[in-house]
């Protein structure tokens, strides 16, 4: 299996341990049950060129089926809203472009201290702050996205890029677990292509009281993996990064601009009070 990206997750579980216990003086040999974080690696397969373009077909059923059941395009949304000074607006729109030349230019300034040796006080004060734009940048444009994605959710066009990155998740997501001493990949969503899966994803989604043991390690895996299997194939698709180190690049960047707006926020509290 070529693997794009894995991590690291826990899960608690109940076993038992051998426990020794008196019974009216005399000691009884027994176990007990105990919870323990057991650890599981999750590993998003990286798809071949093959299954992208067959990834994109799907994408392509999805999009004309939400066609045929009415949905406006993002294409048609956009000009029905873009005299009312929405996120189609032209103010929006050069903002956005603003923001993105902002962290172009931050970025080539740290890509060209990076490569330097032995720098200056100013020179290291000019790479803290490219790093703190890119930062601050790369949150308010994903802010942006979320702010389109929002108004244009109901389109045809997002609509199937949900089934899309569904398909990528059902399909690719994979847990490592070591039986009898020996590795084994199992796969987080089990069935026969993308709508078998997506019926085991909607089970394992609700409490079902009648899940069975091997069915509830599943659900307990898709419930500390899913967010971040989502996020790693937003940035890998999207083109931001095409392997394990620069997906994580761009991961710690989108954190450290929220803990940054974060800051902001509790300064602007104190200031208030």
């Amino acid at each position: 299996m070529k693997e794009l990206y894995s991590f690291e997750i826990k899960r608690e579980v109940e076993v038992e341990i051998p426990h020794v216990k008196k019974v009216k003086g005399k000691t009884v040999d027994t176990t007990k049950k105990v919870k323990k974080d057991l650890p599981y690696r999750i590993v998003f397969q990286k798809p071949s060129k093959a299954d992208i373009e067959d990834a994109e077909f799907f994408y392509s059923q999805k999009f004309n089926e939400f066609i045929n059941l009415g949905f406006l395009t993002r294409a048609m949304l956009n000009k029905k809203m873009g005299d009312n000074g929405g996120v189609a607006s032209k103010e929006f729109s050069e903002d956005l472009q603003r923001l993105l030349k902002e962290n172009m230019d931050a970025s080539r300034i740290v890509e060209f201290y990076n490569s330097a040796k032995d720098l200056d006080k100013e020179q290291q004060k000019k790479l803290e702050e490219a790093k703190s734009v890119i930062a601050i940048t790369q949150k308010e444009i994903m802010d942006y996205e979320t702010a389109i994605s929002e108004q244009f959710n109901h389109t045809a066009d997002v609509k199937a890029e949900h089934k899309l990155y569904e398909f990528f998740i059902f399909n690719f997501s994979f847990f490592e677990e070591t039986i009898k001493g020996e590795k084994k990949f199992f796969p987080i969503f089990e069935g026969e292509g993308y709508d078998e899966k997506r019926e085991f994803y909607l089970y394992i989604s609700e409490d079902a009281e009648d899940i069975d043991e091997d069915t509830l390690k599943n659900k307990d895996i898709f419930e500390e993996s899913f967010d971040k299997l989502v996020k790693v194939i937003n940035v890998w698709y999207r083109g931001l990064g095409k392997n394990q180190k620069e997906i994580d690049e761009i991961l710690k960047t989108i954190d450290d601009a929220i803990d940054i707006e974060k800051e902001d926020d509790s300064e602007e509290t104190e200031k208030d009070e």
